[in-house]
């Protein structure tokens, strides 16, 4: 019987992880492995914290080359699929024609724009790509000001980064606290407050945006204006779903998979930032590697579950450190009570002396008898714990 052949479409964690799960599963299966992009497969997450002007591949990479040839797996670079037949069962990619027993998705997701007027007109980065990292850093180079629209996590780890170098840096973000979907607005506040080397601005109505003298121009809706040699905008991804969508497959807001990461296509699985899984994704590093491993793992015979990941923010920036797990108070509905408790002085955190100390503090909150989100501001040491701390309360109300 001929060896089975597998293709796996995309190559950020979540394909590596399933490339890698299909080959503990089938020794002697053909894997191939397509990436779009000409570097080898490397940990994203990373673009947004690793130094910013002295970034080498080699920190970022996720395997050497010689590790793909070694697995038996046939990695592709540049090598972008352009269609998906599954009834023929087949991925054309450079004009080549893939056949394959069992295909995995794991495209991931592109940079969202919002529809700014004037933003065809001026010269913005994303942060998705490592090539955009290297247009970011090109173009940062002899600068003084940037504006990064966005104060999520990957907003602010930019506009720290950019800092770090010399740039005068304004964070714009729309809503009226930092993250106040995941953190609430008193730790927002307090994170805030440990940011002073950036220009923090919330509620901000972006109007337009245009050039004027060789400068980028954010004009809000009340008329003030943040002039810039370079623009980031960074507020989130949107699944790829392309692929999928002209094969056939159901999708929402990504590609539908159930806890198998089977999509409506016989035999094509995915996993990472473009599956959906239980109407939702979080597009964290750790999700696609579990749901590659799911989906690899089936495709090669076996009968793994997908049983959802960790969701926690974690944010370190220059000594500033923040962990965030749960409901803390931001989905309303109830009172909430929350308990705070310091750590003494002889344990703060510092990294930069030239910054004062940040003490260690845990916030835990309640509603009612119910331990409903757990947090860290500053020190970090004690998250495992804290950690652990809700999910056995959760455990044990099932």
């Amino acid at each position: 019987m001929a060896d089975k052949q597998y293709v796996v479409i995309g190559a950020g964690i979540a394909g590596v992880s399933a490339a890698e799960a299909i080959r503990r599963q089938d020794a002697d299966g053909e894997i191939t492995l397509l990436s779009g992009e000409r570097d080898l497969p490397y940990a994203r997450p990373m673009l947004s914290k690793a130094p910013l002007l002295s970034l080498e591949l080699k920190q970022l990479t996720l395997h050497p080359a010689e590790w793909y040839r070694q697995q038996g797996i046939r990695l592709r670079l540049d090598a972008a699929a352009q269609s998906l037949d599954p009834a023929g069962r087949t991925v054309v990619c450079g004009g080549e024609v893939l056949r394959y027993d069992k295909c995995v998705l794991a495209v991931g997701a592109r940079n969202f724009v919002p529809p700014f007027p004037g933003a065809e007109d001026v010269p913005l980065c994303g942060v998705r790509t490592l090539e955009d990292l290297r247009r970011v850093r090109r173009l940062a180079g002899g600068k003084r000001r940037a504006v990064v629209i966005g104060g999520g996590v990957i907003g602010l780890e930019m506009a720290a980064g950019l800092s770090r170098y010399g740039l005068e840096v304004s964070v714009l973000e729309a809503m009226p606290s930092l993250m106040p979907r995941l953190i609430g607005e008193n730790i927002s506040r307090w994170l805030q407050e440990q940011l002073p080397q950036l220009h923090i601005h919330t509620g901000v109505s972006i109007r337009r945006l245009y050039r004027d003298g060789g400068e980028t121009v954010v004009e809000n809706g009340d008329g003030r204006r943040w002039r810039c040699d370079i623009l980031l905008v960074s507020c989130g991804v949107r699944a790829d779903t392309d692929l999928a969508q002209k094969a056939g497959i159901i999708c929402e807001r990504a590609v539908v998979v159930n806890e198998r990461m089977e999509t409506s296509a016989p035999d094509v699985y995915a996993c990472g930032d473009c599956a959906q899984f239980q109407g939702g994704n979080a597009a964290l590093w750790n999700q696609g590697l579990r749901q590659g491993v799911t989906a690899g793992a089936n495709a090669a015979g076996g009968d793994a579950v997908y049983a959802g990941c960790d969701t926690s923010l974690v944010l370190n920036l220059d000594g500033v450190g923040l962990f965030a797990l749960g409901d803390l108070g931001q989905s309303g509905g109830g009172a909430y009570r929350i308990e705070e408790e310091s750590w003494p002085a002889r344990r703060t955190f510092q990294v930069d002396p030239r910054r004062p100390a940040v003490p260690g503090k845990s916030i835990r909150v309640w509603r009612g008898k119910q331990l409903t989100g757990v947090a860290l501001l500053g020190d970090l040491r004690r998250m495992q714990a804290l950690k652990a701390e809700l999910l056995e309360q959760r455990r044990g109300e099932e």
